[in-house]
């Protein structure tokens, strides 16, 4: 014990000397946090934070446009002056603005009155829309246009029967209103619940720079070769090493936290939401760390030059993030590339944190990730000691 505690005083006086590379590991991931947080609000809160700009064409007929107008306003949809002409509206929709244009044809007040025992032409409405208008919004908007043209034919159906009423009173907009809640909180996570763990998560896997360039200076400075002399083993060397960055991200989650419960809303973004469950949000940190650290004595250990090691251990990362659903958010990716996401640590990192933090799960839904984490940081410990065996064999039979 006396040992390993002096190696860790030995990890400790050689962190302190490598400000630049703490400095990464605090500084980059805070500053992932921030910026991306801000600049994908909106994105994150789907249709309902974007406002789409329509416009409604009734020639000769401006109460039926006002009223079709009023209709379809709402949940993410605004009304904008209707274009003076067909042209123009073709124009405005190909550069989005205003993105949707409805055009009722000069018939459609008849063919509403029309009796409902008799055949009639059903009415062609025409709907000029924006090439760059997501897909799920345009089929909101049609089935708000088929709605509000309904409305429109039953209260002309019931003035028809005498039965008096409002101008409002068949607006289907009024007939009901629906709740939607969510089992266990909300489907997906919002801007700063993605991208606080998520950058969090990038940041603690890049422990393996500071600590395969500390292990290749000790390689080079002959400190590795002056306590394998005194007959420490190397599994003694690497647990010491263990221990020192360990710390190293739990002092990094705690900063990246803060940072989403302070700092993202300082600047105008959300509040991250902590869970109750402390206890399991500090499990699937601890995971993530052994895992990451578990990785960074792999590179160090297989590499011999602080390039190699910016190589393996960047690219290595750079790969996992984007597979993972640290860049991309895996509910945007195609289905095939959210399976290939399962085989990244970082994806089973995430999993853990969405599932205390967004879902408020129990410790049964952050077992397997916690567990995955854990062997793969068992699995990356002893891959490292069994390249450093190999290594020794090859160098004594050379």
């Amino acid at each position: 014990m006396r040992a390993l505690a002096a190696l860790w005083k030995k990890e400790w006086l050689a962190l302190a000397r490598d400000v630049h590379g703490l400095a990464v590991l605090f500084l980059m991931p805070a500053a992932f946090i921030v910026v991306m947080s801000l600049a994908l609000s909106d994105a994150f809160k789907g249709d309902a934070a974007h406002q789409t700009e329509f416009a409604v064409m009734a020639p000769g007929d401006g109460a039926l446009a006002r009223r079709f107008a009023r209709s379809l306003a709402g949940d993410g949809f605004r009304a904008a002056p209707a274009p003076p002409d067909e042209a123009s509206a073709r124009e405005g929709a190909r550069r989005g603005k205003p993105a949707l244009v409805l055009i009722v044809p000069r018939d459609f007040g008849r063919s509403l009155d029309a009796p409902p025992g008799r055949p009639r032409p059903v009415p062609k409405l025409r709907l000029l829309a924006d090439p760059a208008l997501p897909p799920t919004q345009l089929v909101a908007f049609q089935q708000r246009v088929l709605g509000a043209a309904l409305g429109l034919r039953v209260a002309a159906l019931a003035r028809r029967a005498g039965i008096a009423a409002g101008q409002g009173a068949f607006d289907l907009k009024q007939a009901a209103t629906l709740s939607v809640e969510t089992v266990g909180g909300s489907g997906r996570p919002s801007s700063v619940q993605q991208n606080v763990p998520a950058w969090l998560i990038f940041g603690m896997f890049f422990v393996a720079m500071p600590i395969s360039s500390l292990f290749i200076v000790e390689r080079r400075e002959g400190t590795l070769a002056r306590l394998v002399s005194q007959q420490v083993p190397f599994s003694m060397l690497l647990l010491g090493k263990i221990g020192p960055f360990f710390a190293v991200n739990l002092v990094q989650a705690v900063l990246m936290l803060a940072a989403g419960k302070t700092l993202v809303p300082l600047f105008g973004g959300e509040t991250l939401e902590l869970p109750v469950r402390w206890e399991l949000l500090a499990a699937v940190i601890a995971c993530t760390s052994l895992a990451a650290i578990g990785w960074g004595l792999l590179v160090a250990v297989c590499a011999r030059t602080f390039e190699q090691a910016t190589v393996i251990g960047g690219v290595g990362n750079i790969l996992a993030a984007a597979i993972g659903g640290i860049m991309v958010p895996r509910f945007v990716m195609p289905e095939a590339m959210q399976r290939l996401a399962g085989v990244s640590p970082m994806a089973w990192a995430l999993d853990g944190f969405h599932a205390v933090i967004l879902r408020q799960g129990g410790a049964a839904d952050v077992a397997l990730p916690c567990l995955k984490l854990l062997a793969l940081a068992a699995a990356l410990v002893a891959a490292a000691l069994w390249v450093h065996r190999r290594r020794r064999v090859l160098t004594s039979e050379q």
